[in-house]
């Protein structure tokens, strides 16, 4: 290694700065949305990966990975993933915010994990320029089409799709839809768990017993309304002829449970960009199915998109890799400087300004290094920002991450060990994953079943912080006896900590 740029390094920046020349050229993405149903061990979780590496998307959404997103993306071959969103990505990623949440009120569960106007990470796909990412997972039940084959009317499943996931989709298009109008390419992939207005038609009722009536589902027209091309549908206009069924894929048997409804509800929606495009990655021997893997190891058929587009120019970010970082071990700073300045990056205790690092490097020329590893010694466990400084020292970005002791397991306190009945619950927690979906939820003491929750709330996607747990959100008031919350791993069932505490009567 060599401090001074040497010819080989002077040879790479040459050619770096030629791509960033071409960089207003059109470039072209493979994407995929892939819930893999319950972190793909229902199935085979071999047979999940085996289904990404053969889809070779460039960008990957995922949901129900249920803690694995780092672990898949190990397996499948991708150097990047973001946990609050469950992307995976061969392009470098950025958070859009401070890579953590820092808003108290709880968010819609369509962007669980992130602050409203951050819905979004950013891919570089080329040296300065990135394409904004969304992956997002909609609630499930009750779900539209169901309530129709058991009676019920268009008006009333569309009532119930407006008060339930009609909100969840207006958060997802309130972050991405600004993005959309200045022109960024956008492009959103997740199981919406909602049928599609372009799907219910007259012309569908012929070819498909479920469609009863058209109807026009409001979740699928907001998105289209608000820019967003259902990439499947542009690609396979007759929907007669092409349904592009996308639930249920059978579990992973041709065999479909009586009365299941089959829709398509897993979508790629994109802005500004062409879609080149779309196929289905599912079970053998289904002739709707372009690529298959046997046996197939999720409940829902994959999507997967070729779209061009061209790329929007990267604003300042900074983003610190692994998250958490581990004491004792080193992390990664990865940045990106408009107009290719040089750049300065800072550690410092959370808050706190430049005047306060405690490590860092300075005046770095983008196209020797992007990236720089740095050293924990010296730095206590807790929690940390990393600054990117201009060359003037004017601050152009930051994010948070927290830095854990070797070997720490994850802490879950209350406020107080007694609480008093309908009075809110004060929770402390630290070392969680910080992923998506980790939760707390409050059970009986000793209840076996981590089914029979009384209440949950999310964390954030945070590795620490407090927690209130409003008396309101629970399904039952609690009276006195003995009770513990429990912190929960990403919208699954592994106990990650408990704290017990007593309800006593006023």
């Amino acid at each position: 290694m060599t401090r001074s740029r040497s010819l080989a390094t002077t040879l790479l920046a040459a050619a770096l700065l030629a791509t960033a020349a071409r960089a207003d050229d059109p470039v072209t993405l493979k994407v995929l949305t892939f819930n893999i149903w319950y972190g793909g061990d229902q199935v085979s979780f071999a047979k999940v990966i085996e289904a990404i590496r053969l889809a070779d998307a460039d960008i990957v959404g995922l949901q129900e990975p249920d803690g694995k997103t780092l672990q898949i993306a190990a397996l499948a071959g991708y150097p990047y993933a973001d946990v609050r969103r469950h992307i995976l990505s061969k392009f470098p990623l950025f958070d859009s915010g401070l890579g953590e949440t820092t808003r108290a009120e709880p968010p819609p569960y369509s962007i669980a994990g992130v602050d409203p106007d951050t819905v979004h990470a950013w891919a570089m796909v080329s040296p300065g320029k990135v394409v904004a990412i969304a992956n997002t997972h909609l609630t499930s039940n009750p779900y539209g089409p169901e309530l129709i084959r058991d009676g019920a009317t268009a008006d009333q499943a569309v009532a119930t799709e407006i008060e339930l996931r009609l909100p969840e989709a207006e958060a997802l298009m309130n972050g991405l839809k600004p993005l959309a109008e200045a022109g960024v390419p956008v492009i959103l992939t997740g199981d919406f768990n909602a049928a599609s207005h372009l799907d219910w038609t007259l012309a569908a009722m012929a070819t498909r017993p479920q469609v009863k009536f058209p109807v026009k589902w409001p979740v699928s027209a907001l998105i289209e309304a608000s820019g967003f091309a259902d990439s499947f549908r542009t690609a396979h206009p007759d929907e007669a002829a092409t349904p592009g069924l996308t639930w249920t894929a059978g579990m992973p048997f041709p065999i479909i449970p009586e009365g299941e409804t089959l829709d398509r509800i897993d979508y790629i929606f994109a802005a500004n960009a062409t879609v080149i495009n779309s196929v289905l990655v599912g079970e053998a021997g289904n002739p709707t199915v372009s690529l298959s893997v046997a046996p197939w190891p999720s409940d829902h058929r994959a999507v997967l998109t070729t779209l061009q587009l061209t790329p929007a120019d990267a604003p300042a970010l900074i983003g610190v890799e692994p998250s958490p970082v581990v004491a004792g071990q080193g992390f990664l700073i990865r940045v990106n400087t408009p107009n290719r300045t040089n750049w300065t990056a800072v550690v410092v205790p959370r808050g706190a300004g430049p005047d306060a690092a405690l490590t860092g490097i300075a005046d770095i020329d983008p196209a020797d290094r992007p990236t720089i590893r740095l050293s924990t010694i010296g730095i206590a466990p807790g929690a940390y920002d990393a600054i990117l400084l201009a060359p003037d020292g004017a601050e152009q970005a930051r994010t948070r991450f927290s830095v854990i002791p070797e070997n720490a397991k994850a802490t879950l306190t209350l406020t107080s060990a007694t609480v008093r009945p309908g009075a809110d619950i004060a929770l402390d927690f630290s070392g969680a994953p910080g992923f998506r979906f980790d939760w707390v939820g409050i059970y009986h003491a000793g209840e076996p079943s981590v089914y029979n929750y009384l209440g949950f709330a999310y964390t954030g996607a945070r590795h620490q912080g407090s927690l209130r747990f409003p008396a309101d959100v629970l399904y039952e008031e609690l009276t006195p006896g003995a009770y513990e919350a429990r912190l929960m791993f990403d919208d699954h069932y592994e106990t990650l900590a408990i704290a017990p505490f007593t309800v006593t009567a006023p």
